[in-house]
């Protein structure tokens, strides 16, 4: 049987191009809406807000609004959109407002970056902005002592368009290819010059666009939205690697997972030693980047112990609890009564909705 030669068009649709985890902003396990978010919060999962200095604010939402099926030529569901809600017409040198995406090194490691030779990498993204003319984006190493800013422009107000930008992998630098932050994607809506640099070209310092970016904070009317964001190697624009809803949900667990959300769910299980004191076991549904840290989304006593039966004791305290990366360590403190040395369960108050969460973001 003679061979056939494979298409290296066919092949280079193959999954697993995109390096962008949620680019398609279906998963937003915090919440869909964010009133003046502060800098650093995740509003879909891993992605940033960052606000840094001047005036102006704005709400952050996950939206149904997307590119159509005969505009993208595939099907897109929701996307990340910035609502200004206080305007700053007169941008400062110091002033920085953008949407951050961090990779974890050890995921694009593969790109080679601080090695010597020519490599390519391209990101494409739909947007949709109100501010008409040239915005920026911006690829910077963890230490973001080493950046490239890149343009690309929205022709139409308010219209979905593609943008698609190439660049080489840098050759100098440091890069991580751990678990911790390899590089850095900044979506700019505003930047001030101190943070603007000559765009396509690879340059020291931390730069998150360029100088010909619009302001769009210059009026409460504007808006901005992105999705389908790739980011893969090579000098080519594939078209977006759409992944199974379970897939992309399992792998934003990696930086985030939350356990509870309604009336008596069961978190965790674990004994009561004494009467005031109960010990659990919680397992992680995925491994996480690192140990993260545990919280509540509401009030610790939003939380009880409970049998199920005739005892449901609220919390009084979390504390002590101990964090690997695939399962935790919990101690719970109450004013509590009964038997000691039983089985017993950690859960969600009745009437609340309150949740565990544990946080290894990057």
């Amino acid at each position: 049987m003679a061979l056939s030669k494979v298409n290296p068009n066919f092949v280079s649709q193959l999954g697993r191009r995109n390096l962008i985890i949620n680019g398609d902003m279906r998963i937003a396990q915090r919440g869909t809406s964010f009133t003046s978010p502060a800098s650093g919060q995740v509003t879909c999962d891993r992605w940033v807000s960052g606000i840094h200095t001047g005036t102006g604010a704005g709400n952050v939402t996950q939206e149904s609004d997307a590119p159509t099926a005969a505009q993208s030529g595939t099907v897109f569901t929701h996307s990340l959109k910035l609502q200004v809600t206080t305007a700053n017409t007169s941008i400062q040198a110091t002033d920085r407002k953008y949407f951050i995406y961090k990779l974890e090194g050890q995921d694009v490691a593969q790109a080679g970056s601080g090695q010597a030779g020519t490599r390519y990498m391209t990101l494409s993204f739909w947007h949709k902005h109100t501010k008409t003319g040239i915005h920026s984006v911006a690829i910077n190493n963890a230490a973001r002592d080493r950046s490239y800013p890149m343009e690309y422009t929205q022709t139409t107000t308010n219209t979905w368009e593609k943008a698609e930008l190439t660049f080489p992998v840098d050759t100098t630098g440091t890069w991580p290819t751990t678990n911790a932050a390899g590089m850095w994607l900044f979506f700019g809506a505003a930047y001030g010059s101190n943070y603007a640099a000559t765009g396509n070209q690879w340059g020291a310092g931390q730069k998150y666009g360029t100088a010909n970016q619009v302001n769009n904070y210059d009026s409460t009317s504007n808006s901005m939205q992105f999705t389908g964001i790739q980011l893969e190697l090579g000098s080519v624009a594939t078209e977006f690697e759409h992944r199974l809803y379970g897939e992309e949900l399992a792998a934003c667990e990696r930086y985030f997972q939350k356990f509870g959300g309604t009336s008596y769910a069961t978190i965790a299980s674990g004994m009561q030693p004494n009467t005031s004191n109960a010990k659990f076991h919680l397992s992680y549904r995925q491994e996480m980047r690192s140990a993260p840290s545990i919280t509540v989304s509401t009030a610790v006593a939003d939380l009880i112990v409970t049998d199920r039966t005739a005892f449901d004791q609220v919390l009084s305290g979390l504390s002590g609890n101990v964090a690997g990366r695939t399962s935790a360590y919990l101690s719970a403190q109450y004013s509590g009564v009964g038997a000691t040395g039983r089985g017993i369960l950690l859960a969600v108050k009745n009437g609340t909705t309150t949740t565990l969460n544990l946080d290894a973001e990057l």
